[in-house]
């Protein structure tokens, strides 16, 4: 970090003064000269800059000397014009910001300024998740995603053997009615057993046969009331359209973010994939099996989306994530087997770290509460796991910095 601090002070552009003495030929001249630090005169900062430098005549170019030069009079107007090449006001400021900032064994910042830091971001994410869980997009999702019943075991499988791919699935009578929506011309029907129940609902080719669920099922058997089963058609959502064009409550809202690549998170990327790879995890880039972005096998990070620029580093920020916290005997931060079970603290964790970490690095997070949201996660969860979350996030960012050491990451997240 000190080598980085000296290199901008080196790249600075400052005035030299030059007094050429008398001779038979020329008069006595006294010039500023402008110089910089880097020797390469191809790299260094008066090449760079030559076209602010020789704006409205103020320097001239001297061939012989190599050098921009002006009248020594023109000394306030020469500063003036180096500050603003140089920036100073704006750099220096920042640098005596990073100057507080470094300790003795050459960390950017001391462990309470990091931790303070990473709790901010955390009670952002918080605020941000109860919001975006009352946004009309996701409760029209919810209350779609409300209005269907669980299937049984059996027609369950029948439904994966028919149709791998299916979301929901629902009769026709229940398309229309409840969900205001049509079964397209020519969709292929995915049959299922329906129950004949005597004395209770009787269930037509047009029904969801799910109505009494499982449990309603169980007590029709107990009952002696349940005389047998019938085979009926449902549809999947896929073969269905709104009745009425617009804001579709299908639609899952956009829980990811897909940018353009930037150096920042291609750095990024390949740190932590250098981090990973030290952590003894497997990383593959398999396709997909299930829409996913990624996944998490216990020593084995799997990254499937083409996604990239931010969206990418944030997956495998959340992979990562899962990797240290929730596979038992494998984990650096396993919670218990309690944890281990509950697929929403679990994604509500994993997800909670990969915006801290974003947050960190200043790249756009704005998705993530999205995806909380829809794990029916809100800010009490979040803000009950802040320890965890705030202790392994703080592990990856350390692990990153080690690796990252000396580039010019450093530069550009704290200058």
């Amino acid at each position: 970090m000190k080598d980085l601090i000296q290199h901008k002070l080196d790249e600075l552009l400052s005035l030299k003064r030059l007094k050429t003495p008398q001779t038979d030929k020329e008069p006595e001249r006294d010039e500023l000269v402008v110089v910089s630090d880097i020797v390469d005169p191809k790299k260094n900062e008066t090449y760079a800059n030559r076209e602010e430098i020789k704006k409205d005549g103020l320097f001239k170019w001297d061939k012989f000397k190599k050098m921009w030069v002006t009248n020594s009079t023109n000394l306030k107007q020469a500063q003036d014009r180096l500050n603003s090449i140089n920036k100073k006001e704006e750099f220096i400021t920042k640098l005596e910001d990073v100057v507080e900032m470094i300790v003795s064994d050459g960390r950017i910042m001391d462990e309470n300024q990091i931790e303070s830091r990473l709790n901010s971001y955390i009670q952002d994410l918080a605020n941000a998740t109860d919001e975006k869980a009352a946004d009309a997009a996701i409760r029209r999702y919810f209350t779609f995603q409300s209005k269907f019943h669980t299937y049984s075991f059996t027609n369950t499988i029948l439904i994966m053997i028919q149709r791998p791919n299916a979301g929901h699935v629902a009769g026709k009578t229940d398309w229309t009615k409840k969900f205001k929506r049509y079964v397209v011309a020519g969709a292929q029907p995915i049959w299922i057993f329906a129950p004949i129940i005597s004395g209770g609902q009787k269930f037509g080719s047009g029904d969801t046969p799910s109505e009494t669920g499982d449990e309603g099922l169980d007590k029709a058997v107990q009952a002696g009331r349940l005389l047998g089963f019938k085979a009926v058609q449902v549809y999947d959502i896929s073969d269905t359209k709104p009745f009425e064009e617009g804001d579709d409550p299908t639609t899952i809202p956009k829980w990811y973010s897909d940018t353009s690549p930037t150096e920042l998170t291609e750095k990024l990327y390949k740190y932590l994939t250098e981090v990973i790879k030290n952590e003894n995890i497997t990383l593959t880039q398999d396709g997909a099996k299930g829409g996913e972005k990624g996944y998490s096998a216990g020593g084995h990070i799997n990254m499937s989306s083409p996604i990239k620029g931010g969206g990418e580093v944030s997956t495998l920020v959340h992979e990562f994530a899962h990797e240290l916290m929730h596979w038992k005997n494998k984990s650096k931060f396993y919670q218990g087997d309690e944890i281990k079970q509950d697929k929403q603290i679990k994604e509500l964790q994993a997800e909670s770290v990969s915006y801290v970490v974003m947050k960190h690095y200043n790249i756009p997070v704005e998705h993530h509460s999205t995806y909380i949201s829809l794990w029916k996660g809100n800010k009490k969860e979040i803000l009950d796991n802040m320890q965890t979350i705030q202790k392994v996030a703080k592990y990856i960012i350390g692990k990153i910095e080690e690796v990252a050491e000396g580039d010019t990451i450093q530069e550009e997240l704290y200058l």
